[in-house]
């Protein structure tokens, strides 16, 4: 073993090859959400359920409020600096380093790429480069495939999804966080080399919209979620994720997790 698989082995569980990631970096860009807002004792709550198997976060959040029950797995975002406020959000640049993130303890980095939009030229180049300093120390490599506004539609799109994933991994990500596609997703797995798994994208209506979604993600060759929102917004998120766990690692079909969920509700 390396240390790219060592650290591999902290985000994905070796059991199942599959990882359910849970994301609180969105604050970086869009402030304090309904689920953040007090982020401590979200990530108190959540990790004491023993069922996330890795964080997403900044390296403001891990610094200053990520104390979790456990000792999961953590991927640090190194891109950003860009916000709801100013004029575009795929205007991401470089915003950490490898050996920031290795003296910081964390097991994994993350770049985002904005395919289609204005800055998909800079966004690639620091996702390549990214990559090239992560396999210098075998620290793995998220690569975040984002879309900008005008490509709102094109996340239905499984062409334009898996154009999006296979351009991550052949400039160097060792993971892909993409958007999950009702139809031909598969397609989407297919085309790509290293593992994919699905953000949630814009809040599900319900919990049971949420298990479907994964339900079938993983059918057709995802390797778990990478999800914020639909985690920390649902009304129940520990008893949504005890649902997630079942599905992600225990094979569950979504009615098996439904009624789980519905369980863990009803306590």
């Amino acid at each position: 073993m390396n240390g790219m698989e060592s650290r591999l082995r902290r985000i994905f569980r070796k059991e199942t090859g599959c990882s359910l990631v849970v994301a609180i970096d969105h604050g970086m860009a869009l402030g304090p959400m309904t689920g953040i807002v007090d982020i401590q004792k979200t990530v108190s709550e959540l990790d004491a359920t023993g069922t996330v198997d890795a964080w997403l976060v900044t390296k403001g959040i891990y610094t200053h409020a990520f104390e979790p029950a456990g000792s999961p797995g953590v991927i640090m975002r190194a891109s950003g600096a860009a916000t709801i406020a100013g004029p575009d959000l795929t205007h991401e640049g470089i915003t950490s380093t490898v050996e920031e993130a290795l003296s910081l303890g964390a097991d994994a980095v993350a770049v985002s790429a904005f395919i289609g939009s204005d800055f998909e030229h800079q966004t690639l180049v620091d996702t390549a480069m990214t990559a090239t300093a992560c396999h210098k120390w075998n620290v793995p490599l998220l690569g975040v495939m984002g879309l900008g506004k005008t490509n709102e539609e094109k996340k239905k799109d499984p062409k334009f999804i898996a154009l999006g994933a296979r351009v991550g991994a052949e400039h160097g990500a060792d993971i892909i966080k993409t958007y999950y596609t009702e139809t031909d997703f598969e397609k989407v797995t297919a085309g790509c080399p290293v593992p994919v798994m699905i953000a949630g994208g814009p809040k599900c209506e319900t919990d049971l919209d949420t298990l479907e979604m994964i339900y079938n993600a993983l059918q057709q060759g995802a390797k778990g979620i990478v999800m914020g929102r639909n985690v920390w917004q649902s009304p129940h998120p520990v008893a949504l994720l005890a649902a997630v766990e079942g599905l992600i690692h225990a094979g569950f079909k979504v009615r098996e997790a439904a009624q789980l969920l519905e369980e863990k509700i009803k306590g």
